[in-house]
């Protein structure tokens, strides 16, 4: 056992910085970890003869107690809580020091934190407070300290599960009048003093947090005129923390006062309160003293926040009514300033206003709050302007005021229905004809006016006339040197018009004409791209004139020299516009066209992948302008403006290039058994196109087994191939799936399992092609098994993800021979096992096997068929079933992703209809092995859920159970 000596001398010499400061770290470390850590702190904190020691140990034991409390025994509680007690009655007087202060305040924690997780300790508080109260000396800041701790630790505190939350909060609200009282003498006594002053505000913004607390007492207080005298004093000597403590403590008021029916006392003075902070905070904007601005328009926000319903709802015109339409005029107060980091602080609280109002099926009525609406708008385009003399830049979205008009897109879409888009664009025409008008006006009025267009023009009807037109007539007429921002804007709007220009082909002409003006230009070429894309999606019949020259600015893009990551995702953009076009061309004249779309992928496919060494892969194919797959989501790294020369010398660009031939073009998985394919001809005139595009993917996913990011990148790219030609890309399947089970064994990529199971979903229900495609389940299976054991699951969730997809299509598609072969018990068991991994993409893939497998055994119940198949699933869900209804159980309630929770309550359901009779009992015994010590919930409790569940035929009613269950282990 270390002695007081050594770790007193190891505190010291961790806060000196000294030579040995980190073997003091690590020695401190470990002696934290053990059990004789409770009482050497104790007896450190009792000595008293070293400040930063007994900071250290006091801060142990508050962190032992919230975090290793299983350490202590239940007997010890009580003498632990007496020695606590005796530190803070000698170190909680008047600190002269930060240390003794910092010290005391680790002691209030310890104590709370203690008292909070014993649930047989009740009604100890008020004694708490009292007792500190009659000791010697100043102990004002300490029973603040304490008021201020134990609200805040009875929320934060995991894992004492909301009974024992209830009774601390109860118990907390008993103390509401003595407290308000103790709280209105300190601050008559202390009020010239400002760290006192802002523990009164801490402390109350604590407790006004606790929803059992009622507020009656503190509405009639002489606190609240305190709380808004601070924030209303654009004083210098009232520093700005203690404004932002007052400025909280309102804001926690605000938060009680959404349910005004309980609140409706203090409702009518803090409105009252609200609204007299107009004049401070137009002072505050004459100073630009930004601290005090934010913090009162963040209480104007909040006001919004807390009545927008009864707002809403009442549409009341009376300023002086608490939740009137006045509230509107501080939200749009806030907007009128010149810092676009105001108006942002209001887009959250328009969208839950516009929510509410949604519900509304009256124009007249919606028409009330058309004018804020609209003012709003019009200050959202005054803040969207950008700088006049940015006429040589386009501007980057990644900077601060490109996030900005990211997130203003938004705002724009939220309040746009309350206005009308076409009102809207009326609105914003009319300024650009202004501006058209007004002598000097900059450029950057009329790119906000298109900005504010193209945010809100995909809500437009597409048989609607309006004001398009003119719009468009507008936009076509910009000429090529106009500001960069201006055109960029301008492409922006039309990509978003393809809805609208698919009714009105009539202006394609001119907008197809007018756009080619800026397609080989860097700067512009990937917002064209995207423009094609998008129009090509609509209007491919109309547009296939356009295909020759598609394909010639590919070619043309390609000589550019500069920033070739962006170019590359311009080409590819052109190529999907291209297949798009093709798709749609006959049969003959999509032949040759996709030959000369994919014959130069081919080539310069095969071509790098022979001129690369298969040692450097890694290295030399990091960055292309290729889309993200599934595996690989992010941005792009390295040498943003390298050449496209460069790029192209790696295999990867060709690879992704490939992928964005068969991209969202061709079809879309359907989960239908007829595996019909409406946009390819019955007989594809293009068949050896895609051979040889598979042969040069194939070529590259041996040559580059070992580099994971290729092979993923080729395997979605064949992925695509087969999605695109459905049953008639057969001829291929052989080969891919030999290349697979060649490669698994030695690589395992998950893209593999990926592509497999899509392999399936084609083929699976073709009896031909059962007993290959079992063969290929079998190799790739009992490979991935031995990565998933142990911690294996969870340091390869993408495995996870992959292998049950595939174990899902096969139940769906093979059914019987799934089932009749033992691989589908071991993947089963393994699903089961692997419940409880805590990561949405491969937990859903799991859930999705076990559910279409009891749908499976639910369809063949209905129709009282049965067969080897349907025993084996039988036997095999029965044997299962329980711990299926353990795992899920306890991750509806303990795990961190609420989709998750939602589908596990599904599972539970499903699981439970699978055998009704078993329903109960199996869900008893799971409920029987929650972790419920110390006591969470009650046996009463226990038992109720458990009724509610199995009577319930939803999964939303299911999971509203969990969900309240999850709350008293939490």
């Amino acid at each position: 056992m270390d002695s007081i000596e050594t770790v007193c001398r190891a505190i010291d010499a961790f806060y000196s910085g000294g030579p040995e400061t980190q073997l003091a770290q690590k020695f401190l470390q470990n002696f934290q970890e053990t059990t004789e850590s409770w009482t050497i702190c104790d007896q450190i904190i009792r000595l008293h003869s070293n400040s930063l020691a007994c900071y250290f140990a006091s801060q142990t034991l508050r962190t032992k107690i919230l975090k290793k409390f299983d350490q202590l025994p239940p007997d010890q509680y009580d003498a632990l809580r007496q020695s606590l007690l005796q530190h803070l009655a000698r170190h909680g007087a008047v600190a002269h020091d930060a240390q003794s202060e910092a010290t005391t305040t680790q002691l209030c924690l310890a104590i709370a934190d203690l008292y909070i997780q014993v649930p047989t300790w009740n009604n100890w508080i008020f004694e708490l407070l009292a007792q500190c109260q009659s000791l010697e000396g100043d102990r004002t800041q300490m029973t603040l300290t304490l008021l201020q701790v134990f609200p805040e630790e009875a929320e934060n505190i995991r894992g004492i599960g909301e009974n024992r939350r209830a009774a601390i909060r109860e118990e907390l609200a008993a103390c509401e009048q003595p407290m308000i009282s103790f709280l209105s003498h300190v601050l008559e006594k202390f009020h010239t003093n400002m760290e006192v002053l802002k523990k009164v505000f801490k402390c109350l913004e604590s407790n006004l947090q606790n929803q059992a607390m009622r507020t009656d007492h503190f509405a009639v207080s002489p606190l609240i005129s305190s709380v808004f005298h601070v924030i209303a004093s654009i004083d210098p000597n009232i520093p700005s923390t203690l404004h932002e403590t007052a400025t909280n403590c309102v804001v926690a008021a605000l938060y009680r006062v959404e349910d005004i029916d309980a609140h409706a006392k203090l409702a009518e003075i803090i409105h009252k309160g609200v609204i007299s902070l107009v004049e401070p905070f137009q002072k505050a904007q004459q100073m630009e003293d930004m601290d005090r601005l934010q913090n009162i328009a963040r209480i104007f926000v909040e006001l919004i926040e807390s009545f927008y319903v009864q707002i809403v709802n009442d549409a009341n015109p009376d300023p002086q009514a608490v939740g009137s339409l006045a509230c509107f005029d501080l939200l749009l107060l806030v907007a009128n300033h010149h810092d676009y980091s105001l108006i942002e602080m209001t887009f959250g609280v328009w969208y839950r206003v516009t929510e509410e109002l949604f519900k509304y099926d009256d124009d007249q009525y919606i028409g009330r709050f058309r004018p804020y609406a609209e003012r709003f708008i019009m200050c959202l385009y005054d803040h969207c302007k950008m700088e006049p003399d940015d006429t040589e830049d386009v501007l980057d979205d990644s900077s601060e005021f490109g996030e900005f008009r990211t997130k203003a897109i938004e705002a724009l879409r939220d309040v746009v229905f309350i206005v009308n888009s076409d009102k809207c664009i009326q609105m914003m025409h009319q300024k650009i004809l202004e501006l058209c008008q007004k002598p000097g006006a900059g450029w950057e009025e009329s790119e906000a006016a298109l900005f504010v267009m193209a945010a809100v023009v995909q809500n437009i009807l597409p048989e609607s006339e309006g004001h398009m037109p003119d719009v468009i007539r507008l936009v076509t007429s910009l000429p090529v040197e106009s500001p960069p921002a201006l055109i960029v804007t301008a492409l922006n709007l039309l990509s978003d018009l393809n809805d609208w220009l698919e009714l009105h082909t009539h202006l394609l002409e001119p907008v197809v004409q007018w756009i080619l003006r800026f397609a080989t230009d860097p700067t512009f070429a990937y917002h064209v791209a995207v423009v094609f894309d998008r129009i090509t999606c609509r209007c491919a019949v109309q547009l296939q004139g356009l295909l020759p020259q598609l394909l010639s600015l590919i070619t043309a893009l390609q000589t550019t020299r500069t920033n070739g990551i962006r170019v590359e995702e311009a080409i590819c953009n052109l190529t999907r516009a291209c297949a798009t076009i093709i798709a749609k061309l006959p049969p003959a004249e999509s032949k040759l066209a996709m030959e000369q779309l994919c014959e130069p992928i081919i080539t310069n496919l095969n071509r790098t992948v022979d001129a690369t060494d298969a040692t450097h892969a890694n290295n030399n194919n990091n960055n292309t302008g290729g889309g993200a797959n599934k595996e690989n989501e992010g941005g792009h790294r390295g040498k943003t403006y390298e050449s496209w020369a460069s790029l192209s010398s790696r295999p990867i660009l060709w690879i992704d290039r490939c992928a964005f031939v068969f991209k969202d073009v061709w079809h879309q998985p359907t989960s239908s058994t007829n595996r019909s394919i409406p946009s390819i001809q019955e007989q594809c005139l293009w068949l050896p196109v895609a051979q040889k595009l598979i042969e040069a993917l194939l070529k590259a996913a041996r040559k580059f087994e070992g580099t994971p990011r290729i092979i993923e990148h080729a395997i979605r790219s064949v992925r695509l191939i087969f999605r695109a030609l459905g049953p008639q890309s057969m001829p291929f399947v052989e080969e891919v799936v030999t290349m697979m089970i060649e490669t698994y064994p030695k690589h395992r990529h998950s893209s593999f399992l990926y592509l497999a199971s899509v392999i399936v979903d084609e083929y699976g229900q073709l009896d031909k092609m059962r007993p290959g495609l079992l063969q290929m389940l079998e190799v790739l299976s009992h490979n991935t098994f031995p990565l998933l054991q142990g911690m294996g699951a969870v340091n390869h969730p993408d495995t996870v993800d992959d292998l049950f997809r595939l174990a899902q299509r096969f139940t769906m598609r093979a059914t019987t021979v799934f089932f009749t072969n033992v691989v589908s018990q071991m993947l089963f068991v393994c699903a089961v096992s692997n419940i409880r991994l805590d990561h949405m993409e491969a937990s859903r893939s799991i859930i999705k096997f076990i559910v279409e497998v009891l749908d499976q055994l639910a369809s063949a119940k209905r129709v009282k068929y049965t067969d080897d198949g349907v025993t084996a699933a039988q036997l095999l869900v029965n044997h299962q079933a329980e711990h299926i209804m353990d795992s899920a159980l306890w991750m509806s309630l303990f795990s961190h992703s609420g989709q998750v929770r939602r589908e596990m309550a599904d599972l539970i359901l499903q699981i439970g209809r699978h055998d009704e009779e078993k329903f109960k009992e199996r869900l008893a015994h799971a409920v029987a092995a929650l972790p419920n010590a110390p006591l969470k919930a009650t046996p009463q409790q226990l038992t109720e859920f458990v009724e509610n569940v199995v009577k319930e035929k939803e999964r939303h009613a299911v999971f509203n159970h969990t969900r309240d269950l999850a709350r008293l282990f939490m």
